[in-house]
């Protein structure tokens, strides 16, 4: 399994889990995305790599990705949390276990990854206050 492998099956799990207006593996500024291209996803593929060793020969890898979601919260007549908790309930279906994956209690995005898991607890801002939802969502990939 390559890093590639994982991190293309995450992108493509994810980034058609919902209407975004814009997706991408290259992360890129608030400044840079329109309203119009939000919601936007962007899939940062840095953080710890760690290496554990079961058997003298075969390292288990993982890997960490955060997920950015840019959101327009400017109208007033809806909550900018509406926009952020329908996205973050699509990345909770996309990465749940299904199929043969779930008789087996993990996400392997196809086969590519032994596991795949959101880890940690999702930074969130509507936008309330300023237009720009946000939200920061960790992802572990773990290889055999």
């Amino acid at each position: 399994m390559s890093r590639e492998a994982a991190f293309s099956a995450l992108f493509a799990a994810v980034s058609a889990a919902y209407p975004w207006g814009l997706a991408s593996r290259r992360m890129k500024l608030w400044s840079e995305v329109p309203a119009s291209l939000r919601p936007a996803l962007f899939q940062l593929e840095s953080g710890p790599e760690s290496y554990q060793w079961p058997s003298p020969a075969t390292p288990k890898r993982t890997f960490e990705a955060k997920f950015f979601l840019y959101f327009d919260a400017r109208d007033p007549g809806t909550p900018g949390a509406t926009a952020l908790n329908a996205a973050l309930d699509a990345l909770d279906a996309a990465l749940a276990p299904a199929g043969v994956d779930a008789a087996l209690g993990r996400q392997t995005l196809g086969g590519a990854v032994h596991d795949c898991k959101i880890v940690a607890v999702p930074v969130r801002d509507p936008g309330d206050l300023d237009g720009d939802g946000l939200a920061v969502v960790s992802v572990r990939l773990v290889a055999p």
